[in-house]
C-alpha cells in the first residue's frame, strides 16, 4: 500500500499516527465503506469552491449535505463548486491519482472550513482518501482536528439522516405541499415552492398533437397539417429526420417524406410531443440539471427505453412507442422546478454541484422541499397524459413498484441505471435492479446489449438533443 510521496511526506511532518487501510476497488467512498464495514459518517470527502480571491477547501463527511448558502453569508464570498474535471486537475498536479483528493489544504497550501461533526466523538477513527486511489488513510479525530487547526471549523452541513428521509412521499398533494416546504426548506425559499401548485398550461400545439395520438386511422398528412402551421416545428421535424441515426439514405425535402420514410407517425408525434411542452419552460442551459444536461439524458433515456421494450415477451403488451415518450418525459419535473422558481433552481444546481455523492432526493427535499418524480406526475396528470407517462414520472425510481403500468417506470429505471456506466443518468447506483429485471423478463447480458447500441449512437443522439433544446428557425 503506497501514498503520493507528496502526501506521505506531509502526512509524516504533522507527526501525528495513522494507519493506511487497503481499499477495494470502487467508484465511491460511499462504496469503500460499504466494502470495508466502516461507517459512512467517519468518511470524509472533499469539495473544492472557488470565487475571484481563489479556492477554499470544504471537508465534511460523507453523509452530510453542504448548506450551500449558510457558508457564503459566512464567508461573505460568493462561491462557485469547482466542476469535475477542475477537481481532478487540481489534485493531479500534486501526483494524486485521478478521482482521489485527500483532505489536506495545507499541503495544497489553500484555506480550508471543516465541519465540526467530523469530531463529535474525538477518540472515533476517520478515514479519508489518500491521493492513491485504492488505499485510505485512518487516523483518530481528535488528531484530525489537531492536524488541521489552521483550518475554520464550524457547522455548515447537515446530517442526510436529519433530513427525515423517511417520510412517505406518496401521500403529498400540492394542498399539503405547504407543511412539508416548511419542515424541509429554508424559510427563504418557501413562499417560492408553494408557486409550484399552480402547474403550467399545455401549449395549444402540444395539446392538438396529443389529441392525435389518440385519433383512429391516423394519417401523415394529419401531422403535416398542424405541424406546418409552425415553421420552427416543420424545420426541426426535417431536421430529425436527416440525422444518421435513423439509417435513411435518401434525400430528406419534405414532412412527408421525414414522417412517412424516415420517423414514422409514433416517433414524429412523441418528439414533436417533447419539443413544444419543453419549450414551455424556461430554465438555465447549463448545470448538473440545466436544460443541456435534461434533453442529453432524456433523449438517451428514451432510446435506451425503446431497445429494452424490444426485448419484453408479448404478453406484457408495452408499446415501445409509448415507452419511448415514457423516456422523453420521465424527467419534466426539472423544468416545472426550474421555471416556476428559478432563482431557487439555479440554487439547486449548486447544491448538485458540490454533494454528488449524496442522493439527488435528499438535496432536493433540502433545497426545494419537493422532488421532481412528484411535480412532474401532478404536471403530466394536468396535461391528461396516457397514465402509462404519468406511472413511468411517477415511479421512475422505485426499485419496488408493482403499480399499475409498472412495467413503464420499470424500464426508465433500469434505463437510468444502465446509463449510469456512460455517465449520462442522476442514479447513484448502476446496480440494475433485480424485481424489475425479473418482471420484465430482462437478463443482464440482454440490458448490457441494448446499452451498446445506443452507444454506437452517440453522436446522433447528442446531436438529437441539442435540436430540442433549441428550436430550430425556419
Amino acid at each position: 500500500m503506497n501514498l503520493p510521496d507528496i502526501v506521505r511526506s506531509h502526512l509524516d511532518q504533522q507527526g501525528y499516527p495513522y494507519r493506511l487501510v487497503d481499499c477495494p476497488s470502487a467508484e465511491t467512498l460511499i462504496q469503500a465503506a460499504v466494502k470495508l464495514d466502516i461507517a459512512i459518517r467517519q468518511m470524509v470527502r472533499v469539495v473544492l469552491l472557488k470565487d475571484a480571491a481563489g479556492l477554499v477547501m470544504v471537508i465534511l463527511p460523507c453523509t452530510y449535505v453542504l448548506d450551500f448558502s449558510i457558508l457564503c453569508k459566512s464567508l461573505r464570498r460568493d462561491l462557485e463548486p469547482l466542476y469535475g474535471a477542475e477537481t481532478h486537475q487540481f489534485f493531479e498536479q500534486y501526483g494524486c491519482k485521478a478521482g482521489s483528493h485527500p483532505p489536506l489544504p495545507g499541503l495544497f497550501a489553500i484555506p480550508a472550513l471543516a465541519d465540526v461533526s467530523l469530531i463529535a466523538d474525538i477518540n472515533t477513527e476517520v478515514y479519508f482518501d489518500g491521493g492513491a486511489g485504492e488505499v485510505l488513510v485512518a487516523m483518530r479525530a481528535g488528531d484530525f482536528r489537531e492536524m488541521l487547526n489552521s483550518a475554520r471549523w464550524g457547522q455548515f452541513a447537515v446530517s442526510t439522516d436529519d433530513l427525515d428521509s423517511l417520510v412517505s412521499q406518496q401521500s403529498f398533494t400540492p394542498q399539503n405541499l405547504s407543511s412539508l416546504t416548511r419542515r424541509y426548506t429554508p424559510a427563504k425559499l418557501q413562499e417560492g415552492i408553494e408557486a409550484i401548485t399552480e402547474l403550467p398550461v399545455m401549449p395549444e400545439t402540444a395539446q392538438r398533437i396529443l389529441k392525435l395520438r389518440n385519433q383512429p386511422g391516423l394519417l401523415v398528412t394529419d401531422i403535416i397539417r398542424i405541424v406546418e402551421q409552425d415553421p420552427s416545428l416543420a424545420a426541426q421535424v426535417v431536421y430529425w429526420a436527416r440525422s444518421p441515426l435513423h439509417g435513411y439514405h435518401g434525400a430528406v425535402d419534405s414532412l412527408h417524406t421525414a414522417i412517412e420514410e424516415v420517423l414514422g407517425i409514433e416517433n414524429t408525434l412523441n418528439l414533436l410531443l417533447g419539443s413544444c411542452m419543453g419549450h414551455t419552460f424556461q430554465i438555465p442551459v447549463d448545470g448538473p440539471v440545466g436544460l443541456k444536461t435534461f434533453w442529453r439524458h432524456s433523449i438517451y433515456c428514451a432510446s435506451l427505453v425503446s431497445e429494452l421494450a424490444k426485448l419484453l415477451p408479448e404478453p406484457l403488451n408495452v408499446n415501445p412507442n409509448l415507452a419511448y415518450l415514457c423516456g422523453l418525459l420521465h424527467d419534466f419535473g426539472y423544468l416545472v422546478l426550474g421555471h416556476v422558481f428559478p432563482a431557487h433552481f439555479f440554487l439547486f444546481n449548486r447544491f448538485l454541484a458540490v454533494n454528488q455523492s449524496v442522493p439527488l432526493s435528499v438535496v432536493e427535499r433540502y433545497v426545494l422541499g419537493v422532488e421532481h418524480w412528484l411535480i412532474g406526475s401532478w404536471l403530466m396528470q394536468s396535461w391528461n397524459m396516457p397514465e402509462e407517462v404519468i406511472a413511468a414520472v411517477r415511479w421512475h425510481h422505485n426499485e419496488d413498484c408493482t403499480q399499475p403500468y409498472a412495467e413503464y417506470s420499470n424500464l426508465v429505471l433500469i434505463a437510468n441505471r444502465l446509463l449510469h456506466h456512460v455517465g449520462v443518468s442522476d442514479e447513484l447506483s448502476y446496480h440494475l435492479p433485480a424485481l424489475a429485471m425479473f418482471t420484465l423478463s430482462i437478463t443482464r447480458e440482454q440490458a448490457m446489449e441494448a446499452l451498446a447500441r445506443v452507444q454506437a449512437s452517440i453522436t446522433e443522439l447528442d446531436n438529437l438533443s441539442n435540436a430540442l433544446r433549441l428550436p430550430t428557425e425556419g
